[in-house]
C-alpha cells in the first residue's frame, strides 16, 4: 500500500543540512486512524571523507556507484488506533518529541561525516556477506 505523504516541515541546519518532515496519517480501521511521522534528510558523500581514513580506493567506487552522490536518512514515528479528534495533536506531539530528542544530535557539524561513514561500514559488511 503506497502512503500519501504530506510536506509538513523543512529545516535548514546549522551543518547545511535540510531536514523534511512529511506527515504520513491515514485511516485504518473504522473512524480510528495511524498517524505517521517521516524525517528524511540527503547526505551527500564526500570524497574527503574516505581519504582522511584507510579505505580501499575500489570499494569507495562500489560504495558510490551503489549509492551515488548521497546517502539516505530516514527515521519514522507512528501511533495506532488514534481518535480523529487528537490525530493533529498527536502528529503534532511526534514531530514536537522528534525534534527535541534528534535536532542537536542532526545539527552537529560531525553528524553528515560519521552518518556516512557508518553507512559505508554497512555497506562493506553487507559486501562481505554477499560476495560477487
Amino acid at each position: 500500500m503506497v502512503v500519501a505523504e504530506k510536506l509538513m516541515k523543512a529545516i535548514v541546519l546549522d551543518n547545511g543540512l535540510k531536514l523534511t518532515l512529511y506527515d504520513t496519517s491515514r485511516k485504518i480501521a473504522g473512524d480510528r486512524w495511524r498517524v505517521g511521522l517521516i524525517a528524511r534528510m540527503d547526505i551527500p558523500i564526500d570524497d574527503a571523507q574516505f581519504s582522511e581514513n584507510d579505505k580501499s580506493l575500489a570499494d569507495f567506487k562500489s560504495f558510490k556507484v551503489s549509492f551515488g552522490e548521497k546517502v539516505h536518512f530516514e527515521q519514522k514515528r507512528e501511533r495506532n488506533f488514534i481518535d480523529p479528534k487528537h490525530k493533529d495533536d498527536v502528529l503534532q506531539s511526534l514531530i514536537d518529541l522528534f525534534l527535541e530528542n534528534a535536532l542537536a544530535y542532526l545539527s552537529h557539524p560531525d553528524f553528515p561525516n560519521k552518518y556516512v561513514l557508518r553507512q559505508y561500514n554497512e555497506y562493506l559488511k553487507k559486501k562481505s556477506w554477499y560476495p560477487q
